[in-house]
């Protein structure tokens, strides 16, 4: 009987012994954590689909499913990529949530700069957090579009006329998510944003000129902002701010802010555009 030259089967046999373990480990690991945040969009995308199919009579939303936070993200990134249409981005913080994934960080900013308009309204309390700057500044970079209002109510993302990615408790950014694909609300959220951003302002990626900066402060005080934003959208101190219009106000005459409006636009410092937008709010306010 002639002996095998196959080998023992305890024999073991790889490519891989010269590698450096650190490598193998690092690798199986990145490995391991793609298909596992794939696994939990995918998870994601099954319990939207039993939403929709159980329904308002299991107590669901059919058009409505949660998104935790540890998904979101991929989900952010499936959305970009198989969505049309404008972004309208409302931001409340740049240091919390899905936000802070570099992954979908970078992937964000490539789809803008390959041409999808993305508009975005910041919080006007960003202006003081240098981090939260320099995150703009990458963004606009890449193409988007930039406004600040003043007390940004909550976060989402609408995406075209196709889904919104909102914070599951509203106005609060370190929650979870929920994506939303029911065409009425779509439309509402789409609405919302478009009214903050008519009413909201510029932002600023440069200082005033000397020259202008009255003719920026008057801007601001028609607008409806508080000294406080004022002051953050300026650079400047509260105090300046409110020595600034005290300044103003007896160079124009005015006994008050409001009249303070008036008479600017009367003595050619404001035009009358400017002076006929008022700062919107979200909720509205219940009338009395």
């Amino acid at each position: 009987m002639s002996r095998s030259t196959r080998p023992h089967p305890a024999t073991p046999r790889s490519d891989l012994v010269d590698e450096d373990p650190r490598s193998i480990l690092a690798r199986v690991i990145t490995g391991g954590e793609t298909r596992a945040r794939q696994e939990q969009v995918d998870l994601a995308e099954a319990r939207h689909a039993l939403a929709r199919l159980q329904g308002p009579a299991r107590g669901t939303p059919a058009e409505v499913a949660r998104v935790t936070l540890e998904v979101a993200p991929s989900l952010v990134n499936n959305l970009l990529a198989t969505t049309a249409g404008l972004l309208r981005n409302l931001v409340m913080k740049t240091d919390a949530g899905a936000g802070t994934d570099p992954e979908m960080d970078a992937f964000t900013r490539e789809v803008i700069a390959g041409g999808r308009t993305q508009r975005t309204l910041y919080d006007s309390a960003l202006l003081e957090s240098p981090g939260a700057l320099a995150r703009a500044h990458q963004y606009r970079v890449a193409g988007e579009e930039q406004r600040v209002m003043d007390h940004a109510p909550t976060e989402y993302c609408v995406f075209g006329d196709e889904a919104v990615v909102c914070v599951e408790r509203w106005g609060d950014p370190d929650s979870d998510y929920v994506l939303i694909r029911d065409p009425m609300l779509i439309a509402m959220f789409t609405t919302s944003f478009d009214q903050l951003w008519e009413h909201s302002f510029p932002f600023p990626t440069e200082r005033g000129a000397p020259d202008d900066e009255d003719e920026q402060l008057l801007d601001l005080l028609v607008r409806g902002l508080k000294d406080e934003a004022i002051a953050r959208y300026l650079g400047w101190s509260l105090r300046t701010v409110r020595r600034r219009v005290a300044r103003l106000m007896e160079d124009l005459g005015a006994r008050t802010r409001f009249q303070l409006g008036a008479e600017a636009v009367r003595a050619g410092r404001l035009g009358p555009p400017a002076a006929q937008v008022h700062r919107a709010s979200w909720p509205p306010r219940p009338s009395r």
